[in-house]
């Protein structure tokens, strides 16, 4: 993003900023592209409101590596596929999310 832009999203934001990690759509991944943690630095210039990264985190890894840069990380691809693969599985979903959390509070 160009700093007119970042500029611009920080004053309208309120609540949070939504830190894109990527370009392209959304879905799985398996690593964070590089550049994200100058991002949210870039970002954080600009605003003192917090900062949520997101867009193809789908590993506690990734959300890890997010949660030591940002003040949040948003997962939504990856919890979709769980329930869209086994809908009954309220299990398997809430370990996955145990696991992004243990991940990210290990950061």
């Amino acid at each position: 993003s160009t700093e007119e832009r970042i500029k611009a999203v920080a004053a309208a934001s309120t609540g949070f900023v939504y830190c894109v990690s990527r370009t392209g759509v959304t879905g799985v991944r398996d690593e964070l592209p590089e550049g994200v943690r100058d991002l949210v630095q870039r970002i954080r210039r600009q605003t003192q409101t917090p900062i949520c990264v997101g867009f193809g985190i789908s590993q506690p890894a990734q959300a890890r590596e997010a949660a030591a840069v940002a003040d949040g990380v948003i997962v939504g691809s990856a919890i979709v596929k769980l329930v869209e693969e086994t809908p009954q599985a309220l299990d398997r979903i809430a370990a996955f999310v145990r696991g992004l959390r243990a991940a990210i509070d290990q950061h």
